[in-house]
């Protein structure tokens, strides 16, 4: 027994010193600083699900930013997590996540969509759409799907999904969401409500058809929507009037 303590103490003895390194953060601007908070909240959630934080920070400019997962030290690249944001002088615009082993891809979407409305939207609601998309993926691993995307920010966070298999003819499939961040880059706390079609109406979008969906009109991509208003009682004079 004192061996087996011995060898577990000389292992983590022997663990490298980056993978414990905290990524050196710029913060030249306001979107550079929102997003150092945006990728603390969403590393506390797959803390929370058990999956590897994103340790890695490749590029980082005052419009763009490239980071990941990695278990490698001085990694040039992501190994099966890669994420791309666009920013704005003041604020976040848009999030490429890319997942290669689509059992992760629930848990990392979720915990991407959760950390822009941390007191609107719980881990579990956020991780519902990506897990049908990711079950999708994993039952029908040979057919790509893709959302046309829409980069405007608006009042609310929305989500795009694309599947592509064997992109690179390497044997690897890649999930990917697009994610838009709400003007401002956080979704103010509130009532949170999802229109979300069945996967197989997520096909590509064209720009021009304004036909919708199931009678709302639908730009092809899971809205979140956060009011900043509360909402009122049934029988309160607001819902009333």
């Amino acid at each position: 027994m004192i061996k087996r303590l011995t060898a577990l103490m000389l292992c983590c003895l022997m663990l490298p010193v980056w993978a414990c390194a905290a990524i050196v953060w710029p913060d030249q601007t306001p979107g550079q600083v929102q997003l150092k908070e945006y990728i603390a909240r969403v590393n506390a959630n797959l803390a929370s699900l058990g999956q590897t934080e994103i340790n890695a920070m490749f590029e980082c400019y005052t419009g763009f930013a490239a980071l990941g997962a990695t278990a490698l030290p001085d990694a040039a690249m992501p190994e099966d997590v890669e994420m791309t944001f666009m920013l704005h002088p003041d604020c976040l615009n848009t999030l490429q996540l890319r997942v290669s082993t689509p059992e992760k891809f629930a848990a990392i979407a979720g915990s991407c969509i959760q950390a822009v409305s941390p007191d609107a939207v719980t881990l579990q609601e956020a991780m519902a759409d990506p897990t049908r998309y990711m079950d999708k993926a994993i039952s029908q691993p040979g057919n790509s799907f893709e959302d046309f995307v829409e980069t405007l920010n608006g009042p609310s966070p929305r989500m795009y999904y694309a599947y592509y298999p064997n992109q690179y003819s390497d044997g690897v499939n890649w999930l990917q969401m697009t994610l838009v961040f709400p003007q401002g880059g956080m979704a103010a706390t509130g009532v949170y409500a999802t229109e979300t079609p069945p996967p197989d109406s997520h096909a590509y979008y064209d720009d021009n058809d304004e036909t919708g969906y199931e009678g709302y009109d639908y730009d092809g991509g899971t809205h979140l929507e956060i009011f900043t208003t509360a909402t009122p009682e049934p029988d309160s004079a607001a819902a009333e009037g």
